[in-house]
């Protein structure tokens, strides 16, 4: 009751990252959730989503994990107390569990993971209670959630049976542990029925192989492509960085007192044999697992900790087994001090993992959601990369019945093709090939980028919209000339020369939910990731009112694009360009000719970098007039011109640089451009 009324404080009431809104989602319509689709949770999420009386599906969802996280410290506490731990210390150590960032975190929302280390310290208990056939059936249900509670086989195998081969047993082990992947048998029922929420749109046998051994994600690896690679250093940093959450998450000194009493040589019986073989067996593969992602990246997506929490249950247990086993040896077991440190430690961790896993007044995801979703004209279509805005966006159409005429497509990698199966009449259209040729120009595409291009050309009829982000800047480079900044949006433009409309890109990024959002008051990592699709939609949008000359605007967006992350060097570089080019202007519009040649040109090169070609042509007209015989003042000219679409006009400018410098590069490139 007490890890359950932390959760009840602190559980998330919307949905947030990762995964917690596609989890709902597939609980409330029994559908196929990203593979390995976890179909005893979501079967149990969904009994317990149609029966629970009270709140919305997002807060049941949520509170089904809070459940699973109390019922695990539970269950740990009995493993403590089958151990021979003094309840007193077990509760206490159980407890600090409960409170370690990392397992609070996925115990008040919605995801598989406190679910996971459940099933996990469940099948320890009916292990230390000598019940053979619940232990080995409730370990076929751990692994039909997560596969890697296979590897645990030989070693409860070893416990009851010994070390010597019997095939009756073998053979009767295996029978009960293939009874546990029951769900497995029950999703497959289910995906050939096409529920609403239906990842990868699997059908008949194979379909079905590939679905649950991951293909889509690379098969044994978490994440496996071309540029993904294992390699031993991953595995190394992978090592060193769960050692870290280990001993940071539990005080450093129960992790500490483990090596202590190995040295000592207390871990002699069968039970802390089998915890220490469980815990380096389920870890190390763990990590394998992991080790085409590197977990050193700063603005890595991934959310390595929540991957750890299967092994934090046998590490608890060897916590837990090492304290006492120090306390019989040097403190005539009296457990008071041991007791006290213990509390104070436990009070130390609550507090100080409370903010960021108060979850309860936190609404960014969905406010992100909503501020996206209310930026769309009606009946647009709306492109994302973005896991949590596909399903937000999707909850709010299926559960909340808003937003109910607006398009999302979700591109999660190269090999998906559910928005074939979702949206088929998307996918009917020709694509327009001379788009795809315009886009293609001095490109060279990823499949993935190539995949999506095709998507737009066949719907260049409707108003299209990708929404903005720092990965989704770098994904989308390609789009560059046809993509014009619309609030959290990016519109796609097939025609470049056609007009902004400022005013409204402007407006679009006042009044949002998200207003002043800063990337370091959100505690959960995907969240601060997220904030960064208004970091790039106002530096976006200050850049499209600098390439119009609104250069107070500019600056203004820019500083706003900078308070929310509060980094940035290139951010500054840009509004210290932009306060330069700002002067210059105003001193060639006061005195044109007479502001000097040099000043004249770095301006020039200022508004091109800007992106105000008219401005620009303007400008490097003026060079030309001056010096009549400069050939880069022709060749930029040119370049301002093609960029405006004035082709036969930025010949001229190639043509005529070239005649002055029969060598300068950059007027031959530009020339070749014109003529592909």
């Amino acid at each position: 009751m007490l890890p359950l009324a932390l959760y009840l404080k602190t559980l998330s009431p919307a949905y947030i990252p990762v995964d917690s809104a596609e989890f709902a989602l597939c609980m409330h319509t029994w559908g196929m959730c990203h593979p390995p689709g976890f179909p005893l949770y979501i079967l149990i999420g969904k009994i317990f989503t149609s029966i629970f009386p009270f709140g919305p599906v997002i807060f049941k969802a949520n509170l089904l994990s809070a459940l699973f996280g109390a019922g695990t410290v539970l269950i740990v506490y009995l493993n403590l107390v089958e151990l021979r731990v003094k309840k007193a210390l077990g509760l206490l150590i159980a407890l600090l569990l409960a409170v370690s960032s990392a397992f609070w975190e996925f115990s008040v929302s919605a995801d598989v993971f406190t679910f996971a280390t459940f099933l996990i310290a469940i099948t320890f208990f009916f292990t230390f209670k000598k019940r053979f056939l619940p232990a080995i059936f409730t370990l076929g249900l751990s692994a039909s959630h997560f596969y890697i509670s296979a590897v645990l086989v030989p070693i409860i195998y070893w416990y009851f049976i010994g070390l010597k081969f019997k095939l009756r047993e073998v053979l009767y082990s295996v029978g009960v542990f293939i009874l546990g992947f029951f769900p497995q048998g029950l999703m497959y029922l289910r995906m050939q029925q096409n529920p609403q929420i239906n990842w990868g749109h699997a059908q008949g046998v194979a379909g079905f192989i590939d679905y649950v051994r991951r293909k889509e994600f690379g098969n044994i690896f978490l994440i496996a492509n071309p540029v993904l690679k294992f390699s031993i250093i991953k595995f190394l940093k992978h090592t060193w960085v769960f050692l870290v959450h280990i001993f940071t998450n539990f005080g450093v000194i129960l992790p500490f007192l483990v090596i202590v009493s190995g040295i000592l040589g207390f871990f002699r019986d069968k039970k802390s044999i089998f915890l220490i073989l469980s815990f380096l067996v389920i870890i190390t593969t763990q990590l394998f697992l992991l080790s085409t992602i590197d977990p050193s990246e700063v603005d890595s997506p991934f959310q390595i900790s929540k991957f750890y929490l299967a092994a934090f249950v046998p590490a608890v247990l060897l916590f837990g087994l090492s304290f006492q086993n120090i306390v019989d040896k040097f403190f005539e077991n009296d457990v008071q001090l041991p007791a006290l440190f213990l509390g104070l430690l436990l009070i130390v961790y609550l507090f100080a993992n409370f903010k960021a896993n108060d979850l309860s007044k936190v609404y960014f995801s969905q406010d992100l959601v909503l501020d996206a979703l209310e930026q769309l004209p009606d009946n647009a279509l709306a492109i994302t990369v973005s896991h949590v805005f596909k399903f937000g966006s999707l909850y709010e159409q299926l559960v909340n019945n808003k937003f109910t005429d607006k398009t999302v497509l979700y591109f999660p990698n190269e090999k998906n093709r559910d928005n074939e199966s979702y949206f088929p009449d998307l996918f009917a259209p020709e694509a327009d090939e001379q788009f795809v040729s315009q886009v293609n120009k001095n490109q060279d595409l990823g499949r993935a980028e190539a995949y999506i291009l095709s998507v737009l050309a066949r719907n260049l009829d409707k108003e299209v919209y990708i929404l903005q982000g720092s990965f989704e800047e770098r994904f989308f480079g390609y789009l560059k000339p046809f993509i014009r900044p619309n609030g959290l949006w990016w519109r796609l433009e097939s025609d470049i020369s056609a007009q902004d409309d400022l005013v409204k890109a402007v407006n679009l990024l006042s009044e949002l939910r998200n207003e002043g959002v800063k990337f370091e008051d959100l505690g959960l990592k995907p969240q601060q990731q997220d904030t960064l699709s208004y970091a790039v939609a106002y530096h976006s949008t200050a850049i499209l009112l600098a390439s119009y000359g609104e250069y107070e605007q500019a600056i203004e967006f820019l500083n706003k694009s900078f308070g929310v992350r509060g980094k940035g060097e290139n951010i500054q570089n840009e509004i210290e360009l932009i306060r330069k080019t700002r002067e210059l202007s105003l001193k060639f519009d006061q005195s044109g000719f007479e502001a000097g040649f040099e000043k004249i040109e770095e301006l020039g090169n200022n508004l091109f970098i800007l992106m105000n070609y008219q401005k620009c042509a303007e400008v490097f007209q003026t060079l030309v007039e001056i010096r009549p015989q400069k050939a880069e003042s022709y060749n930029n000219l040119a370049s301002c011109l093609a960029f405006q679409g004035k082709e036969s006009e930025a010949r001229v400018g190639y043509k005529k640089a070239l005649e002055l410098n029969p060598d300068l590069e950059k007027a031959k490139k530009g020339l070749e451009a014109l003529d592909e």
